[in-house]
């Protein structure tokens, strides 16, 4: 997914889910920016969703309502 599907995906989710969304990216930015383990980012996400598979479950139905609704917004584009 290109970071401006993410964006506008990001924007049109209510101002909760958006706080949500921005402490998670401060979880992993954090991640991002450890000095104590010389591990890639994705190494670190592994990990993490390894030891904790459902972290981020809560986030399906959000990602769900994203997509239903782009597809609400485009079924009557022509391509």
């Amino acid at each position: 997914m290109s970071y401006d599907a993410l964006e506008k995906q990001i924007r049109a989710l209510p101002d909760e889910a958006q706080q949500e969304v921005a402490h998670y990216v401060g979880y992993l930015f954090s991640l991002y920016n450890s000095a104590s383990e010389k591990k890639t980012v994705s190494e670190k996400i592994n990990n993490f969703l390894q030891k904790n598979p459902t972290a981020f479950d809560e986030f399906k139905e959000v990602e769900n309502v994203g997509l239903e609704s782009i597809r609400e917004l485009i079924k009557n584009d022509t391509w």
